[in-house]
């Protein structure tokens, strides 16, 4: 929220996800999101070419010499700061003060095609998922927060198990199984960067494309929501049935 939409085959100058995690585990989750949105510009999914991982200053330097873009990123922020809390259900997970003005790290990717893309992570929220991209002669900065559900991240499981039973239904999958496949050698790169310090990773490994699958049938749109609200109490487990079942006996 606000609704983003990318128009088909945008050209995307630089692209910016945002997360509230750690560096591995939620690292992977902004790439996701990133690579969802940049995955569809004009000349779809391209490859990349080097990754890295920078933290603290060298972060912040970074964007001094025009790296990646303190104005997209603040754009995604923004996204986040004007949102309706009692609308977007996350008053009681992000609580007054944990949305913070400077990031920790960030991954910096670049493109085949010469696009930016940058992973930052501000905070300590696990539901902070933001994004903000520039398109090419737009001056207007595209920017959403992602309303991850009444329940938080649990929705998004949901998500991910209505997307599982589709495969095991049809034999294809719902999305470009090669996202993830490249998603996971960002990943690895990065963490080879964080472990050399900063160090540019160039991934020739990386470096081929794929075509973008149309996703929205399995998007949530908001209906589900006028079912399952703020209010509905959340089940505590994730074991089906009754819970005295599962108690030691």
């Amino acid at each position: 929220r606000p609704s983003l939409t990318l128009p088909p085959n945008a050209e995307i100058e630089e692209a910016v996800a945002i997360h509230g995690g750690s560096i591995e585990g939620y690292a992977f989750h902004g790439l996701e999101l990133l690579q969802s949105f940049v995955e569809s510009r004009r000349g779809g999914a391209t490859g990349i070419s080097s990754v890295e991982l920078l933290e603290g200053d060298a972060l912040m330097q970074a964007a001094k010499n025009g790296r990646w873009s303190r104005e997209i990123a603040d754009a995604a922020m923004q996204a986040e700061r004007t949102l309706n809390e009692p609308v977007r259900g996350l008053g009681k997970n992000l609580g007054k003060g944990d949305i913070p003005t400077e990031p920790s790290h960030g991954v910096l990717v670049t493109y085949r095609d010469g696009l930016r893309g940058t992973v930052l992570k501000y905070g300590t929220s696990s539901h902070r998922w933001n994004f903000a991209c520039r398109l090419k002669g737009e001056p207007q900065i595209q920017a959403a927060a992602m309303f991850n559900g009444p329940w938080g991240n649990r929705n998004l499981f949901k998500a991910l198990s209505h997307s599982v039973q589709h495969f095991f239904r049809t034999g294809h999958p719902p999305y470009p199984i090669e996202r993830t496949l490249l998603v996971s050698g960002m990943l690895d790169a990065a963490m080879w960067s964080h472990e050399l310090k900063g160090c540019r990773i160039n991934t020739p490994n990386l470096e081929w494309s794929y075509s973008p699958a149309d996703f929205s049938a399995f998007r949530e749109t908001g209906a589900s929501w006028q079912v399952l609200t703020r209010e509905t109490p959340e089940e505590k487990g994730f074991e089906p049935g009754d819970e005295d079942l599962l108690k030691p006996r």
